[in-house]
């Protein structure tokens, strides 16, 4: 194996050897290493009486999961018994749960009336062309030919099952890659590059560890033999020990990494 695979990264001993599920619920914190990790992003029932989609969810993706290592399973709302943050603790801990996963499942099961999902098109405008979304909408869900025309024209998987689109989210993880500390802040659609491979090989030689990282921007590959290109924020601790250093890192299409 070569010493820039993703897979030689991490410590084995930092993930479990058979498959787990780990379910992160919103004001908690994440485990500490994970080999995949979902968001479960879509309309959240404003009725008690109204039951969530997000259990089934998660039960369908715990019975699907047969990779060796955990599974990290984000959801926006509280666990059983709890409660909700401060709105602005929610919005923060919504965006840095999915800024951290490698797919955004999306689902709209849309009814104007008792589940209206107006929040889920403000995120659906601002992760489709991500590289990390899957769309599932039952065929009967309201007003969603915009979303299904844009995830046609971006290639974003549809489903019109829940279990459907669970099996869409693991396809696209496969069976992921080890990561803990800051290198869970690297989705996969990155963490896979060559280019990033090579650049944290060398990191990792010099004795670094990554602290924290942030995609900017992503492009999936043009073709069968494209290659996807990137700009990720990444901050570094230098290994002799100096203070953080935060570094902008721009992959292109067929050009290597130009930052």
């Amino acid at each position: 194996m070569s010493p820039e695979s993703p897979a030689s990264f991490p410590d084995p001993a930092a993930a479990p050897a058979l498959p787990e599920v780990a379910v992160v619920h919103v004001g908690e914190e994440p485990p500490p290493s994970w080999t995949a990790a979902v968001y479960l992003c879509g309309p959240t029932p404003a009725d008690p009486a109204e039951p969530s989609w997000r259990p089934d969810a998660v039960a369908a993706l715990r019975s699907l999961w047969s990779c060796a290592g955990r599974l990290a399973v984000f959801l926006p709302e509280p666990a059983p018994g709890g409660s909700y943050p401060a709105y602005a603790d929610q919005i923060a801990w919504e965006e840095d749960a999915m800024r951290r996963c490698d797919v955004v499942l999306f689902w709209i099961p849309r009814d104007m009336r008792r589940l209206p999902g107006l929040v889920s098109n403000i995120k659906w405008g601002a992760w489709c062309g991500s590289g990390r979304a899957v769309l599932g909408a039952p065929p009967q869900a309201e007003r969603m030919e915009y979303l299904l025309h844009f995830a046609d024209a971006l290639g974003v998987p549809v489903e019109r099952t829940l279990a459907g689109a669970a099996g869409a989210a693991l396809r696209a993880v496969g069976t992921g890659a080890v990561r803990g500390g800051g290198e869970r802040a690297v989705p996969l659609a990155v963490w896979r590059t060559e280019e990033f491979r090579a650049w944290y090989a060398a990191r990792r030689r010099a004795g670094d560890r990554l602290l924290d990282a942030r995609v900017e921007w992503y492009a999936p590959p043009s073709g069968p033999e494209g290659a996807a290109a990137w700009l990720l924020t990444a901050t570094v601790a230098p290994g002799d020990g100096g203070g953080p250093v935060v570094s902008r890192l721009l992959a292109a299409q067929g050009q290597g990494m130009l930052m």
